[in-house]
């Protein structure tokens, strides 16, 4: 039996040979158009046809890839563009230059296959990064990366062939005929299957679309992934009317410029893929739309990009798209994948659609000549930045910090905890505190949006503040030893309760002494879940702290210590656990339950595992 990592590098070979495959059909079909005298209007029926079904049969769509086994859809999507192509190219009535009313209708066939078999082909992923171990936001890079170069293939191969070259037939079924090959191999057992009646399918995509729009994360990522879909529809819709306005052939002068922007994407997805961390990553998206919106500045006052703009161009798009896309599938049900991605690409190519028609119009209609197009895309592209800065400043500000600290902390993380962590839902986690960088040291490693609890001495510096109250929404804790009233665990209740994690370092303050491994265990823990005894709690131990830099170690942080570098600092976490009902009716019973949870979790470490049940009994023995 093959490992889920050979399935998946199956899967890979078949979404490549499919995009390769699709893409050189489409620019044959639409070359052959165009010289059979439907020059203006080739390039736009293809488009069109690509674009219809994924829109009008989005719930259909949705409803095979969601309610049926995966593999199932796979091979047979495949295999029906299999035989759409076999049809077409050895049709005995085509003639030698082949009828382009029988190529449109081949076409149209193979566009129908793309519709069910792209969103099922993303869809595994999910479930593909949870049995190979291998980050979502990883996979989504190399088949983001996968897809831009089979699409300068296709487009190439598709161009080459399109003169009527000996064995085009030959190679065209080949190239249809390999994603068949590799999909018959490609299954996860973590993937979900909801089973259905074709009516509540049906009647499923529309609830799982309508689950998609109220979550937040999932909703803005597809808006997200629409609007830069749209962004690059208006650049190729501007540089085609650049290119009628000057008289070239526009297909092929649009053939180059695609090359260049798809050989660009597919190194910026690369480039993304090299940040693993399911919510930092969100941080590259500021900065690639920023980048796009100077890229489509510097094309409004200079008119057709060249080769390194468009290169410059792609790998920007790449940096925004495979952060959105992996945030994406990961906010989707498990149950509800293959209707998420129906209904991703019916809001992609509905944008398409709306943006190429309203082109239409402002050329045709309103008379608008490809500058004042070059501008308008270049105006959206910086709506779309500023939006992007206003929703993930904090991702921004977390991605820096990781490059900041980068060259002083080789940041290892062991244990079972980190693959068992719950996607969504209430997690509280705690941990020891040996420096002032925990807090970032375990949002390195944890694969959630964390928000701590922080005590005021940290909490009110100046600088300090702003972040915690407006990127982190941290929560402030009170230094004082003794206080009648405790607001802050009513606001750690109410993160849990909206399905947040919550971080808390429940000594209550970081380690002074050496020989004392963690310090008692605060009562407000013991609150917190006795209010919510329910809360999956994971609990951590962070090893090489103490002794770093920002440690109490020989003298206050920062004092009597050299700055690190390349220290190794790891986290181990444990899986997640809910307190025995017995141990919550008793406050010091739980702290200590807590404590040794915590001190547990140092045997993944390889590091002694003290037994505070046994201290305790040699302590009274002593006494």
């Amino acid at each position: 039996m093959l490992s889920a990592r050979l399935r998946l590098s199956a899967l890979w070979v078949a979404h490549v040979t499919r995009v390769l495959a699709d893409n050189a059909l489409r620019i044959l079909v639409a070359l052959h158009l165009a010289r059979q005298g439907d020059r203006d209007g080739a390039w736009h029926v293809v488009t069109l046809l690509l674009i219809l079904p994924a829109v009008v049969l989005a719930p259909l769509n949705g409803a095979l890839c969601n309610s049926l086994p995966k593999q199932r859809v796979l091979w047979s999507s495949a295999a029906w563009a299999a035989l759409i192509v076999s049809a077409v190219f050895f049709a005995p009535t085509r003639n030698s230059a082949l009828n382009p009313v029988w190529m449109l209708i081949g076409w149209a066939g193979i566009t129908l296959s793309s519709a069910v078999n792209s969103p099922v082909r993303f869809a595994f992923l999910p479930a593909a990064a949870q049995d190979t171990r291998w980050p979502l936001t990883r996979l989504n890079a190399f088949f983001e990366m996968g897809s831009g170069l089979a699409i300068v293939g296709g487009l190439t191969l598709g161009a080459l062939l399109a003169d009527g070259s000996t064995g085009a037939d030959a190679v065209f079924v080949g190239l249809f005929a390999l994603p068949l090959v590799f999909s018959f191999v490609v299954w996860f057992p973590s993937d979900v299957v909801r089973p259905e009646t074709p009516r509540q399918a049906l009647a499923g995509f529309f609830r799982d679309f309508r689950r998609i729009l109220l979550e937040k994360e999932a909703r803005g990522c597809m808006l997200g992934l629409a609007s830069l879909r749209g962004l690059m529809t208006a650049l190729m819709g501007a540089l085609l009317a650049s290119a009628v306005d000057g008289g070239a052939g526009y297909v092929q002068q649009l053939l180059e410029i695609g090359l260049w922007i798809m050989a660009g994407v597919a190194a910026g997805s690369l480039l993304a893929g090299l940040q693993k961390h399911p919510r930092r990553i969100l941080g590259l998206v500021p900065w690639g739309s920023t980048g796009m919106a100077l890229g489509l500045l510097l094309v409004a006052l200079g008119g057709v990009p060249g080769p390194v703009l468009c290169v410059f161009l792609g790998i920007l798009a790449g940096l925004v798209n495979v952060p959105l896309a992996a945030t994406y599938q990961a906010a989707l049900p498990a149950d509800g994948r293959g209707n998420g991605m129906a209904a991703r690409n019916f809001a992609d190519y509905l944008v398409t659609a709306l943006v190429a028609g309203l082109f239409f119009v402002l050329t045709h209609a309103a008379g608008m000549d490809y500058h004042g197009q070059f501008w308008l895309v270049f105006g959206a592209a910086a709506v779309l930045a500023v939006l992007s800065w206003r929703f993930l400043l904090r991702e921004v500000a977390e991605l820096l910090t990781e490059f900041i600290i980068w060259p002083m902390y080789r940041i290892r993380v062991h244990g079972p905890g980190v693959h068992a962590l719950p996607e969504r839902g209430p997690v509280l986690v705690i941990a020891n505190h040996s420096a002032w960088l925990d807090p970032v040291w375990m949002g390195k490693v944890l694969p959630r949006r964390i928000i701590p609890m922080m005590t005021s001495v940290f909490y009110d510096l100046p600088i300090l503040r702003w972040v915690m109250e407006n990127l982190a929404q941290a929560i402030r804790v009170q230094a004082a030893t003794f206080r009648r009233e405790v607001p802050e665990l009513k606001e750690a209740i109410k993160v849990l309760d909206s399905g947040s994690c919550l971080m808390v370092f429940p000594e209550g303050g970081m380690r002074k002494k050496e020989v004392q491994l963690v310090k008692n265990f605060g009562q407000g823990v013991w609150h917190i879940l006795n209010e919510r005894p329910d809360t999956p709690v994971v609990c951590c131990w962070i090893e090489g702290g103490w002794g770093c830099y920002f440690s109490y170690k020989n003298g206050p942080p920062t004092k009597n210590k050299r700055l690190d570098f390349w220290r190794r600092i790891d986290v181990a976490v444990s899986e997640p656990m809910r307190v025995p009902t017995e141990i919550l009716t008793d406050h010091r019973a739980t702290r200590q339950y807590l404590m040794q949870s915590c001190l547990n979790a140092r045997g993944f470490l390889g590091l002694e595992v003290p037994n505070l049940e046994l201290g305790k009994a040699e302590e009274t023995k002593t006494e």
